[in-house]
C-alpha cells in the first residue's frame, strides 16, 4: 500500500497550508483537527451553511494526488440526492472523471459548501445542484438488469412487418443480468448469425409474438397482456399457456418487449436497438506465476493478452472494465456467444476459469474515467496499484497517461499496447521503475519523435477502427492486428515477469503490418525506440509535514468508523 503522505511530504505541507488557511479565512469553515480515519489522513471539521452546521470529513485517499479527496458527513446522514447514498461522499464538481491532481483538498471543500449553500438541506430547501452524470444506460444498466438485444435492420423489419420467423435468445441470469437477443431469420442467415440453443450453456430459445398495437400503458398480468396484444387466435392460444415466450409491441413510438414466464408476471423489457455496427472491426517460475497483472481494457486486445497470459502459466489477475460485450465485438474479441449481454470483465473471468480453473480473478467492472464516488474510485485504483505489473489496453490516451502515472507513483512496470487505426500497426511501449522514464514523458518522446519523421501519429477514419490507404480505400483493424498486437504486448509482458525485459533502447516498439506510415518495408517492419533513460529529480522535501503525520498515527487518532 502506498502512503502519499510518507513519500510526497512537499504535497502534505502544501495541503495542510491550504486548508489551515481556508480556515483562518472564510467564515463558513472551522478545523477541528487533524487524524487518521479508517488509515486515511483526515481533516475534520464544520461547514457553515444557512446557518446549520454539517459536521464533515476530508479524507485523503493512499492514492492522493493521482485519485481526488472527497468529503463526507461525520454522521451516516442524507444531505443531499449528489451524495453516494446514507453516510457516503458527496458528489461535487471534482470528482474522478474530471480530477485535476493540482486541486486541494481546500478545493473540495468550497465545493461541498457550494453544494450545501445552494440545496441547503438542512434547512427550508433551495434549489437543486445540477447533476452532470453522463454515464451511457446500457453500460451502467440503470434501466434495469435485463436488457433486450435486437439488432436495427431486425426492429425496422418487425416495425415493417416484414420480419420472418422472430425468436428470442435467453441466456441464464449471471452476476445478477438476465440478457436476452431478438432476431428472425434474415438475422439467422449471415456469417455471424445468432447461435440456437445450448443446454450445456444455459442458452433458450423463445418464441416471439408481434403485436401491432402499442405497449399497455399499465401494469397487466398475462391475460391483459395477450387482450392488449390483440393477436390472431393461434398465437393467443399459444401464449394463454404457461410456457415461456416474448411478446413485442410495434405499434407505438418505440418496440417494446414483454417477457413471459411460468411462474411470474409479464415483465417489461426495455429494448436496446443495436447500431449498423456488423463487419467494422472484424510455462514459467514460481516467482512469476504468483505475480498479479491488472489489465485495464478488456476489449479486444486485453482479452487477448490475458487469454495469453493464463495459457502462459501466469494465474492471477485483475481485470477492469465496465462496458459490456455486444455482438459486434464478436469479430476481434476473445468472447463467443455464451457472453453477449454481460460485463466484459466478467466474461474474460469466465474464459480464463475454463481454461486454468484454478487462477485467481478479481474484476473491477467500471471504467476509471465513468463519473462516480471518489472514495470507490480510489478503491478500484488500490487495487490496480496493488498488481505486480500493469497493463493498458484501453487504447485510450487519457486513460493510458493516468494509468501511467498511478505505475509511476506505485514503482510498478507498466506496459501499453494500442493498435493503430485501420490496422497498419501497433505501439507497445514499457515503462519500468528505476529505468525508463514515466509513460508521459515517453508519450512527449514519441509525438517528438513523430514530428522529426516529417508523420503525425496515425489518425482514424470516418468509422471506428478504420483508417484510409494513401488512395483513400478504407482499411480496417482486423482480429489479426489486433491479435499480433496482444501477442507482442504479452511477450512484453512475460519477459518483464521472467526477469529478462528487452533492454533500454527497445523500451517502446512500433510493429508494422501494412505498408503505409513509417512502415515503408509493410508487415514485418519493426522500429526499436529509445525514450531515454529515466532521471527523477527529488521531491522537495518537508521533514516537519511528514513529522506531523506521523505523529498523529503514534498518537493513535486513527477515528473508528462510526466516530464523528
Amino acid at each position: 500500500m502506498r502512503f502519499w503522505w510518507l513519500v510526497d511530504s512537499r504535497r502534505l505541507g502544501v495541503e495542510r497550508r491550504a486548508v489551515e488557511e481556508l480556515a483562518e479565512l472564510e467564515d463558513w469553515f472551522s478545523l477541528e483537527r487533524w487524524c487518521f480515519h479508517e488509515g486515511r489522513f483526515c481533516a475534520v471539521g464544520t461547514i457553515t451553511a444557512h446557518g446549520f452546521q454539517y459536521p464533515i470529513r476530508l479524507l485523503y485517499p493512499d492514492q492522493f494526488p493521482e485519485v481526488p479527496a472527497w468529503v463526507e458527513p461525520q454522521d451516516d446522514v442524507k444531505w443531499s440526492d449528489h451524495q453516494y447514498g446514507k453516510g457516503g461522499s458527496l458528489c461535487l464538481e471534482l470528482r474522478p472523471d474530471n480530477w485535476n491532481a493540482s486541486a486541494t483538498g481546500a478545493d473540495m471543500l468550497r465545493s461541498a459548501f457550494n453544494l450545501l449553500e445552494k440545496e441547503n438541506p438542512l434547512g427550508t430547501g433551495g434549489e437543486r445542484a445540477p447533476s452532470a452524470h453522463q454515464v451511457g444506460e446500457l453500460q451502467t444498466y440503470d434501466w434495469g438488469a435485463h436488457p433486450v438485444l435486437i439488432s436495427a435492420a431486425c426492429r425496422d423489419r418487425i416495425v415493417a412487418g416484414t420480419a420472418r420467423d422472430p425468436k428470442a435468445i435467453s441466456w441464464m441470469a449471471s452476476d445478477d443480468v438476465w440478457p436476452m437477443l431478438i432476431h428472425d431469420a434474415d438475422d439467422r442467415e449471415g456469417l455471424r448469425r445468432p447461435p440456437g440453443t445450448d443446454v450445456q450453456s444455459w442458452r433458450f430459445e423463445l418464441p416471439v409474438h408481434v403485436s401491432r398495437n402499442a405497449a399497455p400503458a399499465t401494469k397487466v398480468d398475462r391475460a391483459g397482456l395477450i387482450e392488449a396484444a390483440s393477436l390472431e387466435a393461434e398465437a393467443g392460444a399459444a401464449l394463454a399457456g404457461t410456457d415461456p415466450a416474448v411478446v413485442v409491441f410495434a405499434g407505438g413510438s418505440e418496440v417494446e418487449a414483454y417477457s413471459l414466464s411460468t411462474d411470474k408476471a409479464p415483465s417489461w423489457r426495455r429494448i436496446h436497438v443495436l447500431p449498423h455496427e456488423s463487419e467494422i472491426r472484424s510455462g514459467r517460475s514460481d516467482a512469476a506465476r504468483d505475480k498479479r497483472v491488472a489489465i485495464v481494457g478488456t476489449g479486444s486486445v486485453g482479452s487477448k493478452v490475458a487469454e495469453i497470459l493464463v495459457r502462459s502459466g501466469i494465474g492471477r489477475f485483475t481485470l477492469v472494465d465496465g462496458d459490456v460485450l455486444l455482438p459486434a465485438n464478436l469479430e476481434r474479441h476473445a468472447l463467443d456467444w455464451r457472453d453477449v449481454g454481460f460485463r466484459k470483465a466478467y466474461g474474460l473471468k469466465r474464459r480464463l476459469l475454463h481454461i486454468a480453473s484454478g487462477a485467481e480473478v478479481a474484476v473491477v467492472d467500471a471504467n476509471l474515467n465513468w463519473q462516480r464516488s471518489a472514495k470507490i474510485h480510489e478503491q478500484q485504483v488500490s487495487a490496480i496499484a496493488e498488481c505486480d505489473l500493469i497493463v493498458d489496453a484501453t487504447g485510450d490516451v487519457a486513460t493510458s497517461l493516468f494509468l501511467g502515472a498511478v505505475a509511476h507513483a506505485n514503482d510498478k512496470p507498466f506496459v501499453s499496447a494500442e493498435v493503430f487505426e485501420g490496422g497498419i500497426g501497433a505501439l507497445v511501449a514499457t515503462a519500468l521503475p528505476d529505468r525508463d522514464p514515466p509513460f508521459a514523458y515517453g508519450r512527449a518522446a514519441f509525438l517528438a519523435w513523430c514530428e522529426a519523421q516529417g508523420e503525425k501519429p496515425p489518425e482514424p477514419g470516418p468509422r471506428p477502427y478504420e483508417a484510409l490507404a494513401e488512395d483513400g480505400t478504407p482499411i480496417v483493424a482486423d482480429d489479426a492486428a489486433v491479435t499480433m498486437t496482444a501477442s507482442h504486448a504479452a511477450r512484453v509482458v512475460l519477459d518483464i515477469l521472467d526477469g529478462r525485459p528487452a533492454p533500454l533502447e527497445a523500451a517502446w516498439l512500433l510493429f508494422g503490418y501494412a505498408k503505409a506510415w513509417v512502415f515503408t518495408n509493410g508487415h514485418g517492419h519493426t522500429i526499436k525506440l529509445s525514450v531515454g533513460p529515466r532521471s527523477d529529480t527529488p521531491a522537495e522535501d518537508n521533514p516537519e509535514a511528514r513529522e506531523f503525520a506521523l505523529g498523529l498515527l503514534k498518537e493513535g487518532k486513527n477515528e473508528s468508523p462510526t466516530a464523528a
